[in-house]
């Protein structure tokens, strides 16, 4: 994946321009956390003026929220693959889950240096929370479907429940990009547990044939 500046530039200058810190800024993310990059680092590896770059943006953190774009493209791709792709929804999350992880990992500077803009940058801050509240909407139209259906019970406000969920895949996120050594198959499938939980409530054998199985077992050993 590589990082994309938005449209919106005045010029093709303009973009060009804007385009040269963002390369600039994220080939130094990939050897030099945020803190330790200097805006003068940015405008020299750019060939621009100090200026030129305060014209684009206000700061370090401004710049690095532009990149937001990628790892929210990553996380919607993830989520069509969990409420629209095929087999059953217990593959469907473990599968989307696995992509997001590993298309963020591809890219885990971003990711980190978006972590810490968040906590200094309040517009930042600002674009994590629509592109969090923008990316559970199809989960929410999901989640209500699937109680219309009688697959799903009712309980809590379907957005809310959402927003959660995808509170719970940025958790996962910061996790494995901090610790990308540590093994990722039991928290992925910790996780994918708690996404079949929070929408059906429990373990359906109609959403998770394994379970059936264990209920079957355990039913035959009762008798």
């Amino acid at each position: 994946m590589n990082p994309a500046a938005p449209s919106g530039s005045t010029s093709p200058r303009g973009d060009r321009r804007r385009e040269d810190i963002l390369s600039a800024l994220d080939e130094r993310l990939k050897t030099t956390a945020l803190d330790d990059i200097s805006v003068a680092d940015l405008t020299e590896a750019a060939g621009i003026t100090r200026s030129a770059f305060y014209f684009y943006f206000d700061s370090k953190a401004a710049a690095v929220s532009m990149l937001l774009v990628v790892v929210n493209k990553e996380a919607g791709e993830a989520i069509d693959i969990i409420v629209g792709g095929e087999g059953d929804f217990r593959r469907r999350v473990s599968a989307g889950l696995t992509r997001l992880i590993d298309r963020v990992l591809e890219v885990d500077h971003i990711y980190r240096a978006l972590l810490t803009a968040r906590t200094k940058h309040e517009p930042t801050r600002e674009m994590w929370d629509a592109g969090r509240r923008y990316n559970a909407e199809p989960v929410a139209d999901f989640i209500r479907a699937e109680r219309a259906a009688g697959r799903a019970p009712e309980g809590a406000d379907a957005q809310s429940l959402a927003e959660g969920l995808m509170q719970l895949n940025q958790q996962i996120l910061e996790r494995v990009v901090y610790e990308p050594e540590a093994p990722s198959d039991p928290l992925l499938a910790i996780t994918t547990d708690m996404w079949v939980r929070t929408v059906y409530g429990r373990i359906d054998p109609a959403v998770d044939p394994a379970g059936a199985t264990d209920a079957a077992l355990t039913a035959g050993s009762a008798e």
